[in-house]
């Protein structure tokens, strides 16, 4: 079994609340297994008795008849009808069901129901699902596996796992693949076949190729800043595709609705205020985003900064990127303002940290290039350097916290060594 346990213990925190449990995420990201599997066991190993938990998948055939108006309440009702009782409901692909967010409603009116509904179309997707409940939902947003769960399921050589990782990524069903070509074509299908039609539909566009296009785009820039207009024109040069601004941002929208793509904003450290554009996009799955370029990649950097960005999100950091304008000499003896960027600032409860990725350890004339902004960072907070590189941690005579990734993306507590 997968261990997800960030997940797992979202949910055991919100058991038993009022509110209705509503888990989300990128298609095939693992939300049904984590529901009737993970969280199935867990409340059997505490001791609940295996009728005081129903899981209903309409997904499946045999549940077609739930799947008209009114019928799913009355089933529930009738196998959960003991008042006596805690019931703990688990609805999987909810939104096959007719009219299911008030059968959902009408369910959560039960005082000894525990509810839990996922789903995975273009309407449930979509990051406004909790709008629909009212304030009667609280959201669980499920992504694919980080390197750490990753690493515990791999079972190959252990030595292999972080390029493996860094060339098919985290869907969880890759591990069904037994050879390289069985996942690049399980990836390529769920982009083609599933991600862009949920999108499309999301978004009610036809401009099917236009859209893939910008998804491929995206892809092809992750970790550059970007905005509609740049993106108008490198699909006007790169492609001959001809599009408005307002039709991209559309597209961006839908692409962020689905879970395919984060958009990540970009944070003025010395000013204390976000820049509205341009700003960033990192794909929620590096094998998803690796497909779409045909697993293409001269600078193996953007792959890093994309894998260490989901990390930092899965162990529920708020991630910006920094922007500092600095006033320096220039050759002449001129100053003039520099502008530099960290590479992430993450944010959790009243910790802050800032977070540079290199692929050395700086040395020479590259040493102050590399370190410049992380030192420019006014104030106390923890500052850290993933080195792309094996090494033992360490913290250098900067006060700065020198890293490799892996220790960096298998240890929780990373940045706090």
């Amino acid at each position: 079994m997968i261990k997800r346990d960030f997940y797992l213990n979202q949910l055991i925190s919100k058991m038993n609340s009022p509110k209705i449990k509503i888990i989300t995420g990128l298609r095939r990201s693992g939300k049904s297994y984590l529901l009737s599997k993970i969280f199935k066991k867990y409340l059997l190993d505490k001791g609940v008795n295996e009728d005081q938990i129903v899981v209903v998948e309409l997904d499946d055939e045999k549940n077609d008849e739930l799947l008209e108006k009114g019928k799913l309440r009355m089933y529930v009702e009738e196998i959960a009808s003991d008042p006596n009782k805690q019931y703990y409901i688990i609805l999987d692909e909810i939104q096959l069901a007719d009219d299911f967010v008030r059968a959902v409603n009408s369910l959560n009116k039960h005082p000894n129901y525990d509810l839990y509904i996922t789903g995975s179309n273009s309407k449930f997707l979509s990051k406004d699902i909790n709008d629909q409940f009212k304030d009667r939902g609280t959201e669980i947003n499920v992504r694919p596996l980080s390197f750490s769960e990753y690493y515990d399921a791999y079972e190959g050589d252990k030595r292999f796992a972080l390029q493996t990782y860094l060339r098919f990524g985290g869907m969880p069903a890759l591990f069904d693949e037994e050879t390289d070509l069985g996942k690049e074509k399980y990836l390529d299908n769920l982009m083609n076949k599933v991600y862009i039609d949920d999108i499309k539909k999301n978004i009610h566009t036809e401009l099917v190729d236009e859209l893939s296009a910008t998804v491929d785009a995206l892809c092809s820039v992750t970790g550059n800043l970007t905005n509609p207009l740049n993106m108008c024109n490198y699909l006007m040069s790169e492609k001959k595709i001809k599009i408005d601004n307002e039709t991209i941002t559309r597209f961006f929208d839908g692409i962020k609705n689905a879970f395919l793509f984060d958009q990540v904003k970009r944070y003025n450290i010395k000013g204390k205020e976000y820049l509205n554009t341009p700003s960033k996009f990192y794909c929620q799955d590096i094998g998803l985003r690796n497909v779409r370029i045909n697993f293409r990649e001269p600078n193996q950097g953007f792959l890093i900064e994309n894998t260490v960005y989901n990390e930092l999100i899965t162990r529920g950091y708020r991630v910006d990127v920094g922007f500092l304008e600095q006033k320096k000499k220039n050759k002449e003896g001129k100053y003039v303002y520099v502008q530099s960027e960290v590479d992430f600032i993450a944010r959790i409860s009243s910790k802050e940290y800032y977070i540079q990725i290199v692929d050395e350890i700086p040395q020479g004339k590259h040493l102050n290039n590399e370190y410049d902004a992380l030192l420019a960072v006014p104030g106390s907070f923890k500052k850290v350097l993933v080195i792309n590189k094996p090494l033992m941690y360490y913290t250098n005579d900067m006060g700065i916290l020198v890293v490799s990734l892996e220790d960096f993306l298998l240890n929780k507590n990373s940045l706090d060594l």
